[in-house]
C-alpha cells in the first residue's frame, strides 16, 4: 500500500517494527497496543478485512444469530444491550403482556436467562440448569450439577466440593457453538450439549474447594475456542482463568490474591468483557472478604489481562483499604464514547459500576477518565447497561428512609459522565438491567418491572411481578424475559412478555 491515505498506517507499522519483540514495561505494552490499534483502524479505513464478519455479528459466539441473547452481557463487550431488537420500542412497549410463565424450578434464580434460536437457558439455586422452549415455556431438559454428590460424607479439607453450598448456582450460562458453559458453587465448571443437556466435560477449578470455600458466581464469556471465567473464595486464592472450550483444559490463570498467606480477596463475582482487536480481557474484583481494613493488592480493581497469555497489562484499584465493602458490584462494559461537541472525536472506554458510582477508563492505557456518583450509594448487582452513547445506571441509596428515594435511575453521557436525566425510584434494585431499541429495562426488590424511554427517563410500561426480582432482564426478538423470586420468596418463575 502507498499514498498519503495510508500514512498513519505506515508510520505506526514502522514504530511497531522498531519496538522490542516482547514489550516489558507497562508503558511499552500500552504503546504497543495503542500503535497496533491505530494501525488496524487505518487499515480498515483503506479496505475491509477480507472474510471478516460484520462487527455486530462477530461479537456473538458461533451458532448465535443477530437478535439472540447468548451470554450474560448479550455480547463479548458486556453492554447488556441488544442492538438488533427492532420489534419492541417506545411506541408500542405499553402493549406488552405476559406470554407464558415457567414455575417448575425449586429454587430462586439470580441469573440472566440466555436466548439462542428457539431455546432459553437459565440456572437456579436448586442446583439445575434449565432449557425451555422460548415460544411456549415448556421444559426441554434440565441438568443436575450435583447428581451423585454427597458432600457431608467427605472430610471438608479433602473435599473438592463446598459442602454448605450444595445446590446453589449464582452465575448465568453462556452459549457457544452448540454448547452451554456454566460454573457451580463447588468451583467446578461444566460444558453441556445445548440440545440434550448431557455433560461433555467438567473441570475442577479448585481441588480444595471445600477447604477454601470456593465457588463460581461469575458468568462465562465464550470467544472462539476459549472460555473466560472467574473464581471466588472466602479463604483461598481467587483467580481469573482461560479454559479450552473443547476440552476444559486450563490455558492460563491469573491470581487476584498474589499473597499465598492472605485469606480471601479480589473475588471475581461477575462476567468479563473482551476486546479481541487488541487481545485484552477485562475483569473487576470484589472487596476483601470479611471486610477487614487491608491493604490487599487487586481487591476492588479493574484488571486488564492479555487474552492469550494472562499477562497483566494494567490495573486500577479503587481502594486497597476498605472496611465498608464498597467494591465493584457490576460487570465491565466496553464502549466507544463520542465527544459532546466534536462528533468525529471518539475514545475507547471500559467502565463498571461500584457501590460508590460508575468508573470509566481508557481501555488501552488504564487512564481514569471519569467517575459518576448520583446517590449516597451506588450500582448493585449488574444494574448498568450501555446503548446509544449513554451509560444507564440504577444506583441504590445507602440508607432507607420513607422520604428518600430508595434508588435513582440515570443516563450518563459516555464521554463526560454528565447526568442527562435522573428519575427516583420507590424501591432498590438487586438484579441485572438491560437496554434495547431506545428503551431501558429495570426491575426492583418490590417486584416492579419497568421500561423507560432511553432519551427522557419517562416510564412507558410497568408490570407488577408476584415476587421480588433477582434474575436479569433479556430482550430478544420481540420478547422480554426475566425471572422473579428471592430467598424464601416464591414463586420462582420465569416470565416472558410479548406484544
Amino acid at each position: 500500500m502507498s499514498g498519503s491515505g495510508n500514512a498513519g498506517f505506515d508510520d505506526n507499522i514502522k514504530e511497531l517494527k522498531n519496538m522490542p519483540s516482547l514489550p516489558n514495561s507497562p508503558l511499552d505494552r500500552r504503546r504497543f497496543i495503542s500503535l497496533a490499534t491505530a494501525a488496524a483502524a487505518a487499515l480498515a479505513a483503506v479496505r475491509p478485512l477480507s472474510g471478516s464478519l460484520p462487527a455486530q455479528i462477530s461479537e456473538l459466539p458461533a451458532g448465535a444469530r443477530a437478535g439472540d441473547w447468548p451470554m450474560f452481557g448479550n455480547n463479548i463487550r458486556g453492554t447488556r444491550s441488544n442492538p438488533h431488537e427492532t420489534i419492541i420500542g417506545p411506541s408500542n412497549v405499553s402493549q406488552l403482556k405476559v406470554k407464558w410463565t415457567f414455575e417448575e424450578a425449586e429454587g430462586f434464580s439470580q441469573s440472566t436467562p440466555i436466548v439462542v434460536g428457539d431455546s432459553l437457558y437459565f440456572t437456579a439455586h436448586d442446583g439445575h440448569v434449565y432449557a425451555l422452549d422460548n415460544q411456549s415455556g415448556t421444559q426441554k431438559w434440565k441438568f443436575d450439577a450435583w447428581e451423585g454428590i454427597q458432600p457431608d460424607r467427605i472430610p471438608l479439607a479433602q473435599s473438592e466440593f463446598r459442602s454448605n453450598m450444595l445446590g446453589g448456582m449464582r452465575g448465568s450460562v453462556a452459549y457457544g457453538n452448540g454448547r452451554i458453559y456454566v460454573g457451580d458453587a463447588t468451583a467446578r465448571f461444566h460444558c453441556l450439549d445445548a440440545a440434550s443437556g448431557k455433560e461433555i466435560w467438567r473441570t475442577v477449578m479448585d481441588p480444595l474447594a471445600g477447604k477454601h470455600q470456593s465457588l463460581i458466581s461469575a458468568s462465562p464469556i465464550v470467544y472462539g475456542e476459549k472460555v473466560f471465567i472467574g473464581l471466588s473464595t472466602t479463604s483461598g486464592r481467587s483467580h481469573i482463568a482461560c479454559l479450552d472450550a473443547n476440552t476444559g483444559a486450563v490455558r492460563w490463570r491469573f491470581d487476584t490474591l498474589p499473597d499465598p498467606e492472605a485469606a480471601g480477596g479480589g473475588a471475581i463475582w461477575t462476567s468479563a468483557a473482551l476486546d479481541p482487536e487488541t487481545g485484552v480481557v477485562y475483569n473487576v474484583t470484589g472487596s476483601i472478604h470479611g471486610h477487614v481494613p487491608g491493604p490487599m493488592l487487586f481487591s476492588e480493581s479493574m484488571i486488564a489481562n492479555d487474552m492469550e497469555s494472562g499477562e497483566l497489562l494494567w490495573y486500577d484499584q479503587l481502594r486497597a483499604n476498605d472496611p465498608f465493602d464498597l467494591d465493584y458490584s457490576c460487570h465491565p462494559m466496553l464502549f466507544e464514547a463520542t465527544h459532546p461537541e466534536r462528533a468525529a472525536a471518539r475514545r475507547r472506554c471500559v467502565g463498571a459500576g461500584s457501590k460508590t458510582g460508575f468508573h470509566t477508563f481508557d481501555r488501552d492505557t488504564g487512564k481514569h477518565l471519569w467517575t459518576a456518583a448520583v446517590t449516597n450509594g451506588g450500582a448493585w448487582l449488574n444494574s448498568t447497561a450501555y446503548g446509544d452513547d449513554k451509560i444507564y445506571m440504577v444506583s441504590n441509596a445507602a440508607a432507607g428512609h420513607r422520604l428518600i428515594a430508595q434508588s435513582a435511575t440515570v443516563a450518563l453521557h459516555a464521554w463526560t459522565g454528565d447526568v442527562l436525566w435522573w428519575t427516583p425510584n420507590a424501591s432498590s434494585i438487586q438484579g441485572a438491567a438491560a437496554y434495547a431499541n431506545g428503551l431501558f429495562y429495570q426491575g426492583f426488590r418490590d417486584g416492579t418491572l419497568q421500561a423507560l424511554d432511553g432519551e427522557t427517563g419517562e416510564p412507558l410500561w410497568t408490570y407488577q411481578l408476584p415476587a421480588p426480582r433477582r434474575g436479569g432482564i433479556v430482550i430478544s426478538n420481540g420478547t422480554l424475559y426475566t425471572i422473579c423470586g428471592g430467598t424464601n420468596s416464591p414463586p420462582y418463575a420465569v416470565h416472558a412478555f410479548g406484544l
